[in-house]
């Protein structure tokens, strides 16, 4: 298992991700600026994997007016979801349960 989730994410969807983030003025992770790519790639440390989707989803309006872009950043939230299942990243919060 890997400390760090990897995924690619749309432009648009990332740019209203970042959006979101910067208005509220988060200080965890914070995903690159998209630039001219089709996709941007995430590197979304273990132990932010929950609480970047929770807050994500929890301000999703504050990426805009639009129906279209709150779907956006949901969708962002569910890549990183279906992503960190898939890899097995998820943060520790101190219990081993194997």
């Amino acid at each position: 298992m890997t400390d760090i989730l990897s995924l690619e994410i749309p432009r648009s969807r990332s740019d209203s991700a970042r959006r979101v983030l910067t208005r509220i003025a988060w200080k965890g992770y914070m995903p690159p600026e998209s630039g001219e790519a089709p996709d941007v790639v995430w590197h979304v440390p273990a132990d932010q994997v929950d609480l970047i989707r929770s807050v994500l989803r929890r301000n999703r309006r504050l990426a805009g007016e639009s129906v279209t872009i709150w779907g956006s950043v949901d969708r962002v939230c569910e890549t990183i979801e279906e992503e960190a299942r898939r890899s097995g990243v998820r943060p520790s919060y101190g219990h081993d349960l194997n």
